[in-house]
Formats: C-alpha cells, sequence, structure tokens
C-alpha cells in the first residue's frame, strides 16, 4: 500500500513539474526585446490581461494616460491591416501587423496621425458614416518601429483617459498576456486574497452543515493570508471552492487580474490554470469561471478553482475531477491556495478543514424542467415559448418558470427561470400579447429590472407572437415604443456667430428600445456627427474643408430609434 502511495505522490509531482516546465517554455516563445513602448513615459497599469470583466476576459492591459492627448507609438515594423471606428467598445482603434507574426492594438485614440485622420475621415464621408470597421491592404500604411500613429483619447466604451493595447497572435486572432513581451513595468506586488468561497456540489454535500456556497473572509497578517477569526471548517462530501482575489502592480491603485492559479488538497495538485492567451470566441465561458450569480446580485467577481462540465474554456492547464473534492469522513485536511501574478509574486493561503458524513441528502428546490446543458431544449406555457440551442449552458438547469399579470404592460411578466444562472448562447424567447394591437411593428420584448426599468431585447412581430433572441434569464413582457427619442443641444444656437465654437453638440437618448441611427445635413449636405454612446453625445466638429466659413449656415439633425421613431433638430447659424 505504502509502495503505491508513493508512486501516486511522484507521478503529481512530475505532472506539477511538467505544468511548470511548460508554462516557462510558453513564456520563452515570445519576444523580449523585439518591442518598444507604445507610449513615451513609465507604463503604469489600471487594467491587465485576463482580468474579469462583464461577459468577457479583458484582452490586453490599460495603459494609464492621466489625460487625454498623449502620443501613441507604433512598437515595431509593420503596416496597419485594420481601422475600427465605433460609439462604443474601443472607439477609435488601430491594428497593426508585424512581420514576426504578432499584431499590436491600440484603443480608445482621441484621433489618429495626420495621415490616416485624413483617410479615415475620407471613408466616412465617402460611405456617409461615422462607425466602420475595415481591413486595409499592406502597402497602404506602412509604419517604422517609433512612428506617431495616434493620439491617446477616451473614446468608446472607456471609463477614462487611457490606451488600451493588446498583443495578438496574428494568424490565429487570439489575444496574448502583453506583459510575456518585456515592457518595463515594474511590479513586485503580490495579488491579495480577500474571500474563501466553499460549494456543495450535490445534495449529499456540505459546508459546515449547509448545501449552500459558503463565504470565509480572509485577512493577512505574520507575513500569511489566513481565514479571518481562524473558524471552524467542515466539509463533507464533493466541494468546489473559488477565491476572491486581485492582483496589484506598483506605483497604481487599480485591480487586476491574477495570472496562475493552484489549488492543492493534502499536498495533491486538484487545480491549475493560467491566463497566458485565449480566444474572443471562448470569452464569453467568463461566466462559467466565475460565480455568475454574485458578479449580479453583489458585483464582486471571483475566481472558480474547478470548472463546470461545459465550460470549455482553454486557459485550464490540468484538473482533477474538474477541481471538485471529495471530502472523506473522518479525515483531516489541508488545503492550499496559491496565486501568482506574471513576476511570480505569491499569495497563498493555507485552510485546515475537518470532515464529516451527511447521514441524508439535503433537500433540492422543485422546478419545471430538466435542460440539458449540450443538447437542444424547448419549453412551452400558454404565452410563451423558448428554445435553446445545444451548449446553451454549463451544466444541467433545474429550469423553473412562472408569471404574473400585469395591466400596464402588453403581456403578462414571464419569469424565465432567475438572472443570477448564465446562459452561454442566444436563445428564441416568443411571448403571445394578451391585448389587442394596432401598431405591430412598434412591439419589443423587454427585460424588466427591480427598479422598474427595463432594457430592449428586441422584437418581431409573428404570426400573433414577438419574437426575440437573447442570451439572458430575468423577468420579460411585450411592450410597445411610440415615443421618438429625444435631441437637446449643447450649443446655444441663438449665438449670432459660431465661429468662436470648435463644435456643435447634442445630448440624444432614447428611454425604451434605444437609439438606431442618427443623421446629420449642413445646407443640404451629409457632415461627419461624431457618437459618444457612454455619455450620450453627438458632435460635429467644424471642417474648413467640408464647410465654407463666413456665411450663414442650415443644420439638420434626424435621430432615429430601433422602432422607427424619429425625432428632428433644425436650426440656422452663421459660421
Amino acid at each position: 500500500m505504502m509502495h503505491f502511495k508513493t508512486n501516486i505522490i511522484t507521478f503529481l509531482s512530475i505532472l506539477f513539474f511538467f505544468h511548470s516546465t511548460n508554462l516557462i517554455a510558453q513564456q520563452k516563445n515570445y519576444p523580449k526585446n523585439y518591442f518598444r513602448s507604445p507610449v513615451d513615459f513609465t507604463i503604469t497599469l489600471s487594467g491587465n490581461f485576463a482580468e474579469l470583466r462583464n461577459n468577457h476576459f479583458h484582452s490586453g492591459i490599460d495603459i494609464r494616460t492621466f489625460t487625454t492627448g498623449k502620443k501613441i507609438y507604433a512598437i515595431a515594423d509593420g503596416y496597419v491591416s485594420r481601422i475600427k471606428v465605433s460609439a462604443g467598445g474601443y472607439g477609435k482603434a488601430i491594428y497593426i501587423d508585424h512581420p514576426n507574426g504578432f499584431t499590436s492594438v491600440y484603443g480608445h485614440l482621441n484621433r489618429f496621425n495626420k495621415e490616416i485622420n485624413e483617410f479615415v475621415k475620407a471613408h466616412q464621408y465617402s460611405k456617409k458614416t461615422f462607425a466602420f470597421d475595415l481591413n486595409l491592404e499592406k502597402d497602404r500604411f506602412p509604419v517604422k518601429k517609433g512612428d506617431i500613429i495616434a493620439i491617446s483619447g477616451n473614446t468608446g466604451s472607456s471609463a477614462g483617459p487611457h490606451l488600451h493595447f493588446e498583443i495578438r497572435d496574428t494568424k490565429s486572432e487570439h489575444p496574448l498576456n502583453p506583459l510575456h513581451f518585456g515592457f518595463k513595468i515594474k511590479d513586485t506586488t503580490p495579488p491579495k486574497i480577500f474571500n474563501l468561497y466553499a460549494y456543495p456540489m450535490d445534495s449529499l454535500s456540505s459546508v459546515n452543515g449547509k448545501n449552500t456556497r459558503q463565504k470565509f473572509p480572509v485577512t493577512y497578517y505574520n507575513n500569511a493570508f489566513h481565514l479571518k477569526g481562524d473558524p471552524k471548517v467542515v466539509l463533507s462530501g464533493n466541494i468546489g471552492f473559488a477565491l476572491q482575489v486581485n492582483d496589484y502592480l506598483d506605483n497604481t491603485w487599480g485591480k487586476c487580474g491574477i495570472y496562475n492559479m493552484k489549488v492543492l488538497v493534502n499536498d495533491s495538485l486538484i487545480t491549475n490554470y493560467t491566463f497566458n492567451k485565449f480566444s474572443f470566441d471562448e470569452s464569453r465561458y467568463i461566466n462559467s469561471h466565475m460565480d455568475y450569480a454574485l458578479n449580479i446580485t453583489e458585483k464582486r467577481r471571483i475566481h472558480k478553482c474547478f470548472k463546470e462540465p461545459n465550460n470549455k474554456l482553454s486557459v485550464y492547464n490540468y484538473f482533477s475531477n474538474n477541481g471538485i473534492y471529495h471530502f472523506k469522513a473522518g479525515t483531516k485536511y489541508k488545503i492550499d491556495f496559491l496565486a501568482k501574478d506574471t513576476k511570480n509574486n505569491l499569495a497563498k493561503l493555507r485552510v485546515y478543514a475537518q470532515s464529516k458524513e451527511n447521514t441524508q441528502a439535503f433537500k433540492q428546490a422543485d422546478y419545471n424542467q430538466l435542460l440539458s446543458a449540450t443538447s437542444e431544449n424547448v419549453f412551452k406555457a400558454d404565452a410563451v415559448e423558448l428554445k435553446f440551442p445545444a451548449n446553451s449552458f454549463y451544466t444541467d438547469i433545474k429550469f423553473k418558470y412562472s408569471h404574473k399579470a400585469d395591466t400596464n404592460l402588453l403581456s403578462d411578466i414571464h419569469s424565465i427561470h432567475q438572472k443570477t444562472t448564465p446562459v452561454h448562447r442566444y436563445y428564441t424567447l416568443a411571448i403571445k400579447p394578451n391585448k389587442s394591437i394596432k401598431n405591430e411593428n412598434k412591439l419589443f420584448i423587454a427585460s424588466l429590472e427591480k427598479d422598474g426599468k427595463f432594457s430592449n431585447v428586441g422584437g418581431i412581430y409573428i404570426n400573433g407572437w414577438v419574437k426575440s433572441k437573447t442570451r439572458v434569464f430575468g423577468d420579460f413582457a411585450v411592450v410597445m415604443d411610440t415615443i421618438a427619442p429625444s435631441i437637446k443641444s449643447r450649443t446655444n444656437f441663438k449665438l449670432k456667430n459660431l465661429s468662436v465654437r470648435e463644435k456643435i453638440s447634442f445630448t440624444i437618448k432614447d428611454e425604451l428600445s434605444g437609439i438606431k441611427s442618427y443623421n446629420g445635413m449642413i445646407d443640404g449636405k451629409w457632415v461627419l456627427f461624431e457618437f459618444d454612446a457612454k455619455n450620450n453625445h453627438l458632435f460635429y466638429t467644424f471642417d474648413k474643408k467640408r464647410l465654407l466659413p463666413n456665411r450663414k449656415h442650415k443644420l439638420q439633425l434626424e435621430v432615429l430609434d430601433k422602432l422607427g421613431n424619429k425625432s428632428r433638430f433644425e436650426s440656422s447659424f452663421f459660421w
């Protein structure tokens, strides 16, 4: 028996060594001295690679610029392969392909350099659109290492001035961890652990006698992390764990993501994953990797140390039994949690636990239908129909449904399972209105919030039903939108002369279905209005090349919502 145990320990040690060696080998594949910095000042970060975000992993690093207007440089020779401009997302972004097989990405830019800016504006006027996504031929914009390609900004979904910077594998387009490429970023600060969570995985399992997720706050003293108050930990049956843990770098307050996580039970490795790269196609698996319910209810993003059956995230190096450990009665356990950053700064939490056997199964909540994680599923009731494609869930769902009347809405409120359960793929949601409708083209399905607000899920009226697609559960109902968007001028058009102004600006909003499009004309000709969606800010910057100065002009602005309701604004001005 002793010989058998020795062989098992030896095997696990070899496995642990193999994974560590493999990670080192992966890092050695990244060139350390090929790329220069994209900025000309010391880099500090407000976000790093694979940091946990809503519905996705962060695909690069966020370099703090503090203000807009900083010069952005090409990190190596190459050519501009793509330019994208959008009201959200990366805002104004440049992609540069390099001859060594990597692509660099620069997002949230204020403007491009003069040559690229003129090309972009000409394209926008040609297509009569602000937003576009354009792939470019190889010889259109060649760049040299150190060329100024843009000026930093705060465009798109940016929450403050910074440069979003990525390095991707050109062939696969997979984002890679930029911290492997030798950029000088000081980091002597280890990650910090805030809470440990333990999960009973079935009806025969428990944590301190309970069959629900239990939280254990963590504190730091004597140069180590400990459970706060040194609580008794009794684990029974199949248990999974999760950590609330953030990484921190020197000279910055920003909460960042960890690089590597390991869990060992009695010195046996059960979990090991590392954030070197991922694909955009799999980024939504973050909703299984972290505790989706905690993110929804408490805005708390944590790393699970176990894997649900249908979570196909590629960052996982090794799991023993999907990271779920069976705790046997009468046995004492030592559980080690190790979180590292890319500089091998380590945070370690050791937990001692006991185990006992549950004498009977815990009662489970009632449900309407069991939905398979991997197969297609259909659910029907009197006025609702749901169709789920295969692989919609990360584990089988004990699906619950209810409905209630609401005289203020055009249908019952349909409670589709619970908002705290993630859905991976779009499913079809069809709801039958319970009132006679005349303007069917103004109907949409709304997702209702607890505060009385709702968001547009979309919808098309077909044969008495409003149908749409969504990737969330929650409360839904049919709503009508006949209200046009609002247009509020930020510019005082009563001024006799606007020649001292750089731009004319508006706030545009639509509280129901949302803004679909906008169109601005001056003297009967289309002009480029830019849209900052996060601030509902629509603006036109005066352009002497396209607008004759020192004369009276007529402005016409039209804003359309997603249900076809229009608003118009007209005014004359002198410029």
